[in-house]
């Protein structure tokens, strides 16, 4: 598989990129030719990998001459990694990757020719986490935090995120019951967005198990529980306000690829 992939967190990996959400899991990348370096190697920097801050972070490309775009990496943990499979690149990707834990990982496949993905911040606070981002999926502004050891987010491929939209696998704080001063919250969970879904502006995704294929969620929706495949939905919270529906890159179609990819 990739080098340096901890095996942990490569079973949470396959687990989370079922048929569903990619078609371009672990399994596809046995042909790749892999070029490993440091974040502080000359090859990073080059690539537009800056290690800002913490020990040494393993980046893994499959083109160690086609830049990427501006990625900003600070770690706290050990063992940590960064993989891009680049070999196709014809995007940028722009952000902040912050890493408290160990153990964890950050793989990013083709976002496709003119792709832009723009992730204001990704935040993994425990260890073993992982980040999984589809093919061809892409972002306008788009801010990740992930809570809990062996949890994670998966993106799936052809997924479109509007801008101001946060995606959180936890409730940030801790809720209790006063009568009976017991937790009331919710653990975190691994989070994961099935293929061609577009989460609209400043949507928040809270303690949200599952988006399901080709699903739209609505701006400023708030979504704290798993949405089925092929509904519109929207509201604080969010509910289901139309089935059987889905939605087309173009402004006035749907191509036949977009039909196939959700099932049809």
């Amino acid at each position: 598989m990739i080098p340096g992939l901890p095996l942990t967190v490569e079973a949470l990996i396959v687990a989370a990129t079922t048929p569903n959400v990619t078609s371009h899991g672990l399994a596809t990348y046995g042909d790749r030719n892999f070029s490993l370096f440091t974040g502080r190697d000359p090859e990073s920097h080059a690539l537009g990998i800056q290690l800002v801050t913490g020990p040494d972070l393993m980046v893994v490309v499959t083109d160690p001459a086609k830049p990427i775009g501006h990625l900003r990496v600070s770690t706290n943990g050990a063992g940590n990694l960064l993989f891009i499979d680049n070999r196709n690149w014809q995007g940028s990707l722009i952000g902040t990757i912050r890493i408290l834990g160990s153990d964890c990982a950050a793989l990013f496949n083709d976002i496709g020719p003119g792709g832009y993905v723009a992730l204001t911040d990704v935040f993994m606070r425990s260890d073993r986490q992982f980040l999984f981002w589809g093919q061809g999926a892409t972002a306008v502004e788009c801010s990740i935090e992930m809570e809990g050891s062996d949890q994670g987010v998966a993106i799936g491929d052809d997924a479109l995120i509007s801008n101001g939209v946060w995606v959180r696998n936890y409730n940030m704080h801790a809720l209790y019951d006063l009568q009976t001063n017991t937790p009331i919250g919710r653990k975190p969970v691994t989070t994961v967005v099935e293929r061609h879904v577009w989460l609209g502006q400043d949507a928040l995704l809270l303690n949200c198990k599952r988006i399901g294929t080709g699903s739209v969620i609505g701006a400023r929706a708030l979504v704290n529980q798993s949405v089925p495949p092929r509904v519109a939905a929207a509201g604080t919270p969010a509910i289901v306000l139309r089935e059987n529906v889905s939605w087309g890159r173009d402004t006035y179609r749907m191509t036949e690829a977009e039909r196939q990819a959700i099932g049809l």
